[in-house]
């Protein structure tokens, strides 16, 4: 009878206890591998977004957008390098009335291709992610969505082109858009660490059973279908568009409420019920506690650099192996997909011509500086610099010689600044901005005038130039120590002081005066 109870008691525990707390534990491994999912894919659409912004708030690009200047559009982004850079398949523009300006479309090996979608601007799709005239701060200035070019899915990105401030009038619409090519499954599959395949679904019907859709993440849950997870994604008219599925990990217990370690532990219950119940508790309920806490630990905290650390080889020994390996996979994965992150960010940051910091880490920087505790005890210095006659070197020696021109004066730029206190960052176009943190006015002139002289004696060829060689104006503001730091008034002063320069002649350095 004691052996008939200890066995109906064990069977309960396993049953009732046991396997649902290993069940729960798998189904929530399945939720976290969805989430990573769906969180790779976002990145891939902040990636876009990123790209979008940047271009789309720019002056010069409104500028080109309320004049119409196809030409600047097509000489300025229609390059193969750089979709391929971006892993874009297409970039169109158009004007507040949905005109389209320019555009091109390509597909590997870099072949222009007819899209009639987004050439036609009254299409249904192209219409749904274009913005109107209106002003800036009335709407969002980003779209996104999914739909199917050429019976392929692809990522439609747009943003509203604005002054690079994002106020105003909005002057059109800048449209990016992507296939769902190999390179971007391999990325996902790599942030999974599991094969994805991608299948169309026309209907919410031809989903998988236990599909979860992406939009929803309140729904997530980790219940698998014939051992496959799957998420849906839906369409830019929130219609079931395409499922990625994937093979849920198989995790080392056995369902059977009865196994080897329970009918070894109820024969040695038959001697001795004492010893049994001995057993039972440290070879099974204390570890399995143990696993149990942790997970619980590592669940509420995220921190999977903890480990159970089991000794023993039956499978609650192993399953805490499995679970220490799991945690340290994990760990490892958050750590590559933190530094895909931060390599994510550095390229938004960065200027992609120059391989200096652009417009976007600029206001980041002044944020950070303004808010930072000691920076209204020491002045501040700005260099606002603009090559000089660089659209008549543009004309007459092209545009691949400017871009060479334009990487020479930002590599003399840093190379004649110190990395540790001087932030330099290209504006847009050609022009330039250097902030000096530690730096009066006297310094910073004399700051200045040097990369004034050493850019003029770099002896650049410039036959327009009525110097003969590539210059560039300088104009200098400085915040004294002792007050806040205002960045937008100091930029503001840095403006006014290269107009001056810039009437002086160029070539030159001049220091914003109040009294002016």
């Amino acid at each position: 009878m004691a052996l008939i109870f200890s066995l109906a008691t064990q069977a309960f525990i396993r049953f009732y206890w046991t396997l649902p707390a290993l069940e729960q534990m798998a189904g929530n491994a399945n939720k976290a591998d969805l989430l990573r999912l769906q969180e790779a894919f976002n990145q891939q659409i902040e990636t876009l977004r990123g790209i979008s912004l940047d271009n789309a708030v720019w002056d010069e690009m409104h500028r080109a957008a309320t004049e119409r200047d196809a030409q600047w559009f097509e000489e300025t982004y229609f390059l193969h390098e750089t979709f391929s850079q971006l892993n874009i398949n297409g970039w169109y523009f158009y004007a507040s009335d949905h005109q389209l300006i320019a555009g091109q479309s390509i597909e590997p090996p870099y072949q222009v291709i007819t899209n009639p979608v987004f050439s036609t601007p009254g299409h249904s799709i192209t219409q749904h992610f274009l913005f109107n005239a209106v002003d800036a701060e009335e709407e969002p200035l980003s779209r996104w969505g999914l739909v199917t070019i050429n019976e392929k899915p692809a990522i439609v990105v747009s943003h509203a082109i604005t002054t690079g401030d994002a106020m105003g009038i909005i002057a059109g619409t800048s449209l990016i858009w992507s296939y769902i090519n190999d390179k971007r499954m391999s990325l996902l599959s790599q942030a999974l660490q599991k094969p994805i395949q991608l299948t169309l679904t026309p209907s919410a019907q031809d989903a998988p059973p236990n599909t979860v859709n992406a939009f929803i993440p309140d729904s997530f849950h980790g219940d698998a279908y014939e051992h496959r997870l799957n998420l849906l994604f839906n369409d830019y008219r929130n219609k079931p568009f395409f499922v990625l599925s994937f093979d849920e990990t198989t995790y080392p217990f056995d369902h059977d409420i009865f196994d080897i370690t329970l009918l070894i532990g109820l024969l040695s219950a038959s001697l001795m019920l004492y010893l049994f119940y001995v057993f039972i508790r440290h070879q099974i309920l204390v570890p399995l506690r143990k696993m149990l806490n942790i997970v619980a630990e590592v669940m509420a905290t995220s921190d999977y650099t903890k480990s159970i650390e089991l000794k023993g080889y039956d499978d609650i020994g192993k399953l805490g192996n499995h679970i220490d390996k799991l945690f340290k996979l994990v760990k490892d994965q958050r750590a590559e997909l933190i530094e895909h992150n931060q390599q994510l960010k550095n390229m938004s940051y960065t200027d992609p011509l120059t391989g200096i910091a652009n417009r976007r880490y600029l206001d980041q920087h002044l944020l950070t500086l303004a808010e930072a505790a000691n920076t209204s005890t020491i002045p501040v210095s700005m260099l606002l610099i603009d090559v000089d006659h660089f659209k008549s070197f543009n004309d007459n020696y092209g545009h691949s010689q400017g871009d060479k021109a334009l990487i020479d004066v930002a590599t003399m730029l840093k190379q004649n600044t110190h990395a540790a206190t001087d932030f330099v960052c290209r504006m847009g176009g050609e022009e330039f901005l250097i902030v000096l943190r530690d730096t009066d006015a006297s310094d910073a002139l004399m700051v200045a005038e040097n990369l004034c002289k050493r850019i003029f004696n770099t002896g650049i060829s410039h036959v327009m130039s009525p110097y003969h060689v590539l210059t560039v104006s300088i104009g200098i503001s400085t915040k004294p120590a002792g007050i806040p730091l205002h960045h937008a008034e100091l930029i503001d002063q840095a403006d006014k002081a290269l107009y001056l320069a810039k009437d002086s002649g160029r070539n030159c350095v001049e220091s914003y005066q109040s009294n002016r």
